[in-house]
């Protein structure tokens, strides 16, 4: 295991500063914009479907973006402190504070190049969409990254408790499980994010970030609901096939043991998940659960989890009382 009292240590102050920073791009590039640009820009900022004499000077319009500011910075900083002890998930905050950010920033830089020598409202130009979005996507790549290598993660040494399930493996044996689902959850997720998008187009919002961003959130979590598992020599892996057949990994040196459970609560899973776990719950009825070094869980709907289970747990034997016999 990882000698550090506490793991996340390595690198926090880092994702800190990274998870701070992006927020203030929505202030300051409309701010550094309308500086730049102030005599080719008209007396106020126009706004869609506000009439110019309802429209706010620009020193006004900037000063409205302190309190989204103020708010994001907040928000931002308790994630990041609910994951204290969590570097993987620190990363996660990481690209959300950056894409989201961005985001907001890319929009108003738009607005402010279509009223350039205007004398009034201007229409928005026809590759706004396509800039906002992929600023976005750029940010929050970029943000993944700047995140740095995480901590080496901790292992599990000793060898599954008696009482859990247990293949009886003969020596040099291979066995592989694979098992799929759906998710529930997740498909009625998508659903109210979906139908949420649409009672804006419909109603009150006259912006489409908004909308879009529900939207976006509402696919997502659609493209989440069919998953695949699979376990081998080499550990869990599960795959959404959904999305471009995304993966993540779980070696075996990550695991204690697994177990099975009757049922499960799904509501804080997910490929990316929290600080009780990550995975994917269909439903009622049995669900594969492992017991992570980490602390964490990895939990995944399949009626066979009792044959998952005793798979998982006769690699780990295999893999551990091995290495105590070097």
């Amino acid at each position: 295991m990882n000698g550090s009292p506490d793991p996340a240590s390595p690198g926090r102050a880092r994702r800190l500063v990274l998870t701070m920073a992006p927020p203030l791009l929505i202030l300051l590039v409309p701010l550094v914009l309308t500086t730049v640009f102030a005599e080719r820009l008209p007396d106020r900022a126009y706004v869609e479907g506000v009439t110019a004499q309802y429209a706010h000077p620009w020193d006004g319009w900037v000063r409205l973006h302190i309190q989204g500011v103020v708010l994001a910075e907040v928000w931002y900083v308790v994630l990041f402190v609910h994951y204290w002890r969590w570097p993987e998930l620190q990363r996660w905050v990481v690209t959300a504070a950056f894409g989201v950010s961005v985001w907001p920033a890319a929009a108003d830089a738009v607005n402010i190049v279509a009223l350039l020598d205007a004398t009034g409202p201007a229409p928005l130009p026809a590759w706004e969409l396509p800039v906002e979005l992929g600023a976005a996507a750029l940010a929050g790549l970029a943000g993944w990254r700047l995140a740095g290598p995480l901590p080496s993660p901790p292992e599990a040494a000793a060898a599954p408790p008696p009482g859990v399930p247990l293949m009886d493996l003969a020596p040099g044996q291979r066995a592989v499980y694979t098992a799929s689902t759906w998710s529930r959850r997740k498909l009625r997720n998508g659903a109210i994010w979906l139908a949420a998008a649409a009672l804006t187009v419909f109603t009150f919002s006259t912006g489409w970030q908004g909308t879009a961003m529900l939207a976006l959130t509402g696919a997502f979590e659609i493209l989440q609901a069919r998953t695949r598992l699979q376990i081998d020599d080499r550990g869990v892996e599960l795959t959404l096939p959904w999305l471009g057949r995304l993966r993540r990994a779980i070696p075996f040196p990550a695991v204690r043991f697994a177990e099975v459970r009757p049922s499960a609560s799904g509501q804080w899973l997910g490929l990316v998940g929290g600080e009780r776990g990550w995975g994917y719950v269909g439903g009622p009825g049995p669900v594969l659960a492992l017991l992570l070094a980490d602390g964490r869980e990895f939990l995944y709907s399949t009626k066979d989890a009792g044959t998952a289970a005793a798979l998982v747990n006769a690699s780990l034997n295999r893999a551990r009382q091995g290495a105590a016999g070097c």
